[in-house]
């Protein structure tokens, strides 16, 4: 396998000391994506109107931070909020933060699976999120899964709601994956040719302009690094690579642009 972010597979590649969950914590520490999240929700406020959503569900929402924050600012009449995730520890700090604060008047339900392997809810959905997720899926059950979100899963008129890695291949990131042999073929504009594909509609899409700077990396922040490659680099590989690519001092080095798009159920 040559990128082992298939989802559900997160959980049997890192062991109790060096969880998924704790080496993604460490390695968000190098960006500053969770206040861009926020301020890009900030613009968002007036452009886009997810009032009518009652029932939504997202895929691989990690401890779910974003997707409960985007629910807080965009849908004040959800009821029903389904979290698909396949990792383990990930899915036990989701349930705390449903109990430490729980999103008023909403049924929320956690289920520990890949996305592709969810059967859909007993009714249809309104909405589907993936935040930075969507690309981890194979591409054949990807294509499988948006088939079955537009004909199966989601309301006539429902939406799907797709946060993507847009960067070129200038920026410090897509370096790294390409040097250490990961085609760039499912980041966003790959993704969206496949939702359009599956026959849903482009409604709205907007730019998130983050950072993520890797130079001095920590072991944790490697060890990150080598379990998205299924630990088939050595770790004085992956500390090189990154010191080579991050020490270039050009500004778009640690540049991280993402997409957030709306696409419309076409009925």
């Amino acid at each position: 396998m040559w990128l082992c972010v298939l989802q559900g597979e997160k959980t049997e590649m890192a062991n109790a000391d060096d969880s998924y969950l704790q080496l993604l914590a460490e390695y968000r520490k190098r960006d500053n994506y969770d206040s861009v999240f926020r301020s890009t929700l900030d613009n968002l406020a007036g452009k886009v109107d997810f009032s009518w959503v009652r029932s939504c569900v997202a895929f691989g929402t990690g401890s779910g931070e974003h997707e409960i924050e985007f629910i807080r600012r965009f849908m004040p009449n959800l009821r029903a909020f389904i979290a698909i995730e396949p990792d383990h520890e990930s899915v036990k700090a989701l349930r705390e933060n449903f109990r430490s604060d729980p999103l008023p008047g909403v049924e929320t339900t956690v289920v520990e699976m890949t996305a592709q392997d969810w059967n859909g809810a007993d009714e249809p959905v309104d909405a589907a999120l993936s935040f930075n997720t969507i690309y981890h899926v194979e591409s054949a059950a990807r294509q499988q899964l948006l088939q079955k979100l537009r004909t199966q899963y989601l309301t006539h008129n429902g939406v799907v709601v797709i946060i993507e890695n847009a960067s070129p291949i200038t920026f410090g990131y897509i370096r790294l994956m390409h040097r250490l042999g990961y085609p760039q073929d499912n980041w966003y504009h790959d993704i969206e040719k496949e939702v359009l594909a599956a026959g849903f509609r482009l409604e709205s899409i907007y730019d998130i302009v983050s950072t993520r700077d890797l130079s001095n990396p920590s072991e944790d922040v490697v060890k990150y690094i080598e379990l998205l490659f299924d630990n088939k680099f050595s770790r004085e590989l992956v500390h090189a690579v990154i010191a080579e690519i991050y020490s270039d001092p050009t500004p778009d080095v640690i540049s991280i642009l993402r997409k957030i798009a709306i696409f419309k159920n076409s009925p």
